[in-house]
């Protein structure tokens, strides 16, 4: 079989990442300089059919040069905006604040002579599109002229999937993930609704991205059955283009490998990623996880939580959630939770707040109430902000009923010999423990 050739289309931008106190920010490429990251690491031929400002082309110059001489193609220009994004959240524990620098002001010149030019190389054997921002009513016409299989990320665009016949016949493969504003509000976060939309009509297969719930594959020849996919939990240092990544692994082992094999290969070099920012080490780590054989790929164990099922995990949060405390922490686990389609239960905000005066029988209501929620509770979320009675109490009364209980410890005030040791987890990461939320509720889901 001959290795297969991508051509990337999409937009090149600058990604600026805040990772934390103390900590520098890092620039680096972003947009479809990811998904080449990706083929670089696997030794594929890469085609770079790109947009962007005329002061990223030297640096995009470079970057193919360093990334396995990839050949380049400049398809459009941006003018009005430097294509600069700030991700105020890296690891994507919860919404990861993005702000698109100028992102009103852009506007993007397609070059549909060069486009025609980089389509009529006929060693093309995937085309990955990534659209947003440029005309991709235009870009589809070129591209699907060729005999090269197509597929299309479209978490930013179309909002409309009518758009997607310009292309004049099926996407191979349409992309979207649950973080995604289309999933969201053209579907309603509702997989039938996308499936039903989407599949057959324009595309063979849909791959939907559950971000760490893994991810789930459908094909219009199959109705009704889906491929799910684990996703395999690490330290995260970021989670920027980690999704591009999956995608780029997935067109190409996709080529002399089942489908199953194909997405678990995906994500596990989708995971090495996002540990970290140095190429060479993802390439060593993805170099590694390749070599793995399709017996021990699709068995690596991970996990698999489908969106639709989050909602029903009900997550108490044990904490001082009183309006005379700063419940910043708590604000940050609650959105948290809601970005990944959890149910987190707040007793404070739900049953009331007891006052400073208030009765034996207001004091008795109050305390039935918070047991009640937490009896209808699948786990426990303890947001430890000081020593307070209530919640180390609350952490007691989940343990001795076997739920999971995780503790987010922000300030480092963990140091009581039965709160470090009871708890499944104790944690000042968020994204440890929005991982352990995920790991607990699937395995609640699968008892």
């Amino acid at each position: 079989m001959s290795t297969p050739k991508v051509c990337l289309v999409g937009q090149v931008l600058v990604d600026v990442t805040f990772p934390g106190r103390g900590q520098e920010p890092k620039l680096r490429l972003g947009g479809i300089a990811h998904a080449a990251r990706a083929l670089w690491a696997m030794n594929c031929p890469c085609v770079m059919a790109y947009i962007a400002p005329e002061y990223l082309d030297g640096a995009v110059a470079k970057f193919a040069a360093a990334h396995g001489q990839a050949t380049v193609h400049k398809v459009g220009n941006v003018l009005g905006s430097p294509n600069v994004v700030t991700i105020g959240e890296p690891t994507e524990a919860g919404p990861q604040g993005y702000e698109f620098l100028l992102r009103e002001e852009q506007n993007c010149i397609l070059d549909v002579q060069t486009l025609t030019k980089a389509c009529h190389d006929d060693s093309i054997t995937d085309f990955l599109v990534f659209p947003g921002g440029f005309d991709l009513a235009a870009t589809l016409r070129e591209v699907g002229k060729t005999t090269a299989a197509v597929h299309v990320d479209a978490n930013f665009q179309p909002d409309d999937p009518s758009a997607f016949g310009d292309l004049g016949r099926r996407f191979a493969t349409v992309i979207l993930s649950t973080s995604s504003r289309v999933f969201l509000d053209r579907y309603e976060g509702k997989v039938a609704r996308l499936c039903e939309s989407v599949l057959g009509a324009h595309a063979e297969a849909l791959l939907l991205k559950e971000n760490r719930g893994g991810s789930r594959f459908f094909l219009a020849s199959q109705p009704g059955r889906a491929i799910q996919t684990p996703a395999h939990p690490r330290a995260v240092q970021h989670s920027v283009g980690v999704g591009d990544v999956f995608d780029a692994v997935y067109v190409v082992t996709r080529h002399g490998k089942d489908d199953r094999a194909s997405l678990a290969y995906s994500s596990a070099v989708a995971a090495e990623y996002a540990c970290t920012t140095y190429p060479d080490d993802f390439k060593g780590a993805a170099g590694a996880t390749l070599q793995f054989s399709i017996e021990e790929i699709t068995q690596l164990e991970g996990v698999s939580l489908p969106w639709e099922d989050r909602p029903s995990c009900q997550v108490y949060i044990a904490a001082p959630d009183f309006d005379y405390v700063d419940r910043q922490p708590i604000e940050e686990v609650v959105a948290c939770l809601k970005y990944h389609n959890f149910t987190p239960r707040r007793p404070v905000v739900e049953n009331g707040q007891m006052g400073v005066n208030a009765s034996p029988e207001r004091k008795q209501a109050l305390c039935d109430a918070d047991v009640k929620l937490i009896e209808d509770c699948q786990m426990m979320l303890a947001v430890l902000l000081f020593d307070d009675p209530g919640t180390l109490i609350e952490i007691g009364m989940a343990v001795q009923r076997g739920m999971p209980v995780v503790v987010y410890d922000p300030y480092h005030r963990a140091e009581n010999l039965m709160l470090t040791q009871l708890p499944n987890l104790v944690s000042s990461s968020l994204d440890e423990v929005i991982t352990a939320v995920f790991k607990y509720a699937a395995r609640k889901q699968t008892a």
